[in-house]
């Protein structure tokens, strides 16, 4: 989906799950963050995290398994490079 078409679902989703609870599977984290108000994180089919949107995107294990947060020494190999 482009961008354009994920935003008219994501708000599509948010009116019509107005005042109910929607469970959702979810790998695009910027939808995940935006629509939902509690998010539990798998990771080979085990939850490493659960928690407030905000919380979840500060969990250093979540950064590592989907946000892409590099390890000090892959950062300061980066800078290196660059």
């Amino acid at each position: 989906m482009s961008r354009t078409e994920t935003a008219n679902a994501v708000a599509l989703i948010r009116q019509i799950t107005e005042g109910r609870t929607l469970v959702m599977v979810e790998h695009d984290m910027g939808v995940v963050f935006d629509l939902a108000d509690r998010i539990s994180v798998l990771v080979y089919g085990e939850i490493i995290a659960t928690g407030k949107p905000e919380e979840i995107r500060a969990n250093p294990a979540v950064q590592e398994a989907y946000l892409g947060t590099l390890h000090k020494d892959e950062a300061q190999g980066e800078a290196a490079h660059a």
